[in-house]
């Protein structure tokens, strides 16, 4: 497999470099990392044993962070099997709400028309929303109100899914939380779609963008 990976240049600009990645290295990278970690938890609960439970949880959270940071890893330079079919813009909208509200509560609404088909992966769809809803769950308070808005993209050719929150100001991500939306936008983007975070905006919004099925589009 060979990945794209953007680096800095001379001149301070952004350029691309060709990467090689073989997933079997990756495969035994996981593996070793897998088992490195275990050995660290059997470490840190025999090496703890005696100590205050308060900093137990707080060690054990850690290493809990730490493995997520490296799953995020993995993702994002691991080959993916993506099966793009038209799928009902219901089913997404209603997959996207569905995860956001692992992490935003029951509260969340969907907003706009869910209506035509969309191409996607729908497996694929649902990592990706789950990737968005853990990234952004930090910056989500109680007195937060999150919405998921389902509206046609500017050139009628696409549809866009967008989270959005209104309540204050939205702090920025912590660098784990981009990295989760990094993977989700790789995900994305292999789909033929785009993700966009307008981090700057006071809404906090989040916008994935994917293709109408074109056939049921211009059947109409």
């Amino acid at each position: 497999m060979r990945k794209t990976k953007r680096s800095t240049g001379a001149g301070g600009g952004a350029c691309e470099v060709l990467v090689s990645i073989r997933p079997a290295v990756l495969d035994d990278a996981e593996h070793a990392v897998g088992n490195l970690l275990q050995r660290i938890h059997h470490t840190v609960r025999v090496s703890m044993a005696g100590a205050e439970a308060e900093q137990q949880q707080r060690v054990q959270v850690a290493l809990g962070d730490l493995e997520r940071l490296l799953e995020l890893l993995f993702d994002y330079v691991s080959p993916v099997d993506v099966q793009v079919r038209p799928t009902d813009t219901g089913r997404v909208a209603s997959s996207m709400v569905s995860q956001v509200r692992e992490h935003a509560g029951e509260s969340v609404r969907l907003v706009g028309a869910a209506e035509g088909k969309v191409l996607a992966d729908p497996r694929t769809l649902s990592r990706c929303f789950q990737l968005i809803g853990g990234s952004l769950g930090g910056i989500w308070r109680e007195s937060s109100e999150v919405a998921v808005d389902v509206a046609p993209g500017a050139d009628g050719e696409a549809v866009v899914f967008g989270v959005r929150m209104s309540g204050g100001a939205v702090p920025p991500l912590v660098a784990a939380a981009r990295v989760g939306l990094a993977v989700a936008g790789r995900l994305i983007e292999l789909q033929g779609g785009e993700l966009q975070w307008n981090g700057e905006d006071a809404s906090g919004a989040c916008h994935v963008t994917l293709p109408r099925d074109g056939e049921r589009h211009h059947g109409v």
